[in-house]
This record gives structure tokens, sequence and C-alpha cells, in this order.
């Protein structure tokens, strides 16, 4: 193994301590209550070690999104279907992506988004930050008519993939996420 790899599964390594550390705390007391501090402490690292892998707490929780992996997912779909179709099937495929464990993670972020307001207005960042990546993937120019609704089509679909995720933290994973993904889109079709 070269350095670099080394390095890298070392990097793998910490996030994941300070991830699980976070999450344990999060249980344990909720997450307002636990300080980027506590996290550090439970993980047996430094609160510097901390923001040298996330710029915030909330970031634990949400990291930045893998917007070439969006991109990638929605530039797959077949060409010529209307923008939610798109959409819909782009965010399936993310969906049908996860392994188990992947998906239980997500299940567990989500809970702690759907309990804090805070999580809550970083998820609208993410939302926001994904509908520019969408946006120019499909190559929208917003200075047209056609643009500016295909924004709005995007800013409600992502919303709608929102709204899911949150459901599923409220249901607590009972109903699969795929299935609460098409009925959001089917709600927006029904408008």
């Amino acid at each position: 193994m070269d350095e670099r790899d080394w390095r890298a599964l070392k990097r793998q390594s910490t996030r994941r301590r300070l991830t699980e550390a976070a999450f344990e705390l999060f249980d344990e007391r909720g997450y307002a209550a636990v300080s980027v501090g506590d996290i550090a402490a439970r993980a047996d690292l430094s609160v510097p070690t901390f923001y040298a892998y996330f710029r915030t707490k909330e970031h634990v929780v949400l990291p930045d999104q893998d917007l070439d992996w969006i991109a990638d997912h929605l530039a797959a779909q077949p060409p010529g279907l209307p923008l939610p179709e798109q959409l819909r099937l782009g965010l399936q495929a993310m969906v049908a992506g996860l392994d188990p464990v992947q998906e239980q993670h997500l299940l567990r972020r989500w809970r702690y988004v759907r309990a804090d307001a805070g999580l809550q207005l970083r998820g609208a960042d993410r939302e926001n930050r994904s509908a520019r990546v969408v946006v120019e993937a499909l190559g929208v120019d917003i200075a047209t008519a056609e643009g500016a609704a295909d924004v709005v089509v995007v800013v409600a679909c992502l919303r709608a993939a929102t709204a899911a995720l949150l459901r599923w933290a409220a249901t607590d994973g009972r109903h699969p996420l795929a299935e609460l993904i098409d009925e959001a889109f089917a709600a927006l079709r029904s408008m």
C-alpha cells in the first residue's frame, strides 16, 4: 500500500470515528445537547481535528453531497423524459444503490434532521446546492422562460424528495424510501 492509500484510509477511519461518536452522543442526549467538544472527546480526538473533517456539527449529520454523483445519476436517465420523471428515476437509482448499512445510516441521519430545526435549514441549503447542480447538468438557461420554469420544477422535485426523506424518518423506515419518493412525486403530478 502506498502512502497516499494509507493516508486516505486513515482519513476515512478518523471521519468514521467522529461520525460514530457524534451519533452515539446524539442518540444519548439529543442533537442540540451535544457540542463539538463532546464529539471530539468521545472519539478521543481534539476539537481542531474535528474541524479538519467537518465545518460544523450540522455537517456531521448532513455532509456536503457528492454533486458529481448527483449529476451522474441524472445524466444516466433516458433522454426525452419529462424533467420530473428524470429526477424521480435518478433519485430511485440513488436509493437502489444503497446497501442495507448505508440505508440504515441514512435513516439515522434523517431522524436527526426531522428532530432539529437547524438541521432542517442545513437540509434546505443542500437542496439549493443540488438544484444548482441539476440545473447545470441539464444545461438550463435561466434567462429563458423555459429555463426559469425548469428551475421551478427542479426545486419542487428536490423539495418532494426531502419531504419523502422526512416522512421516511417519521415512520422510522417502516415504509420503503423508494415508495415514499414515488408518492411525493405523484403528489406533485396531481397539482
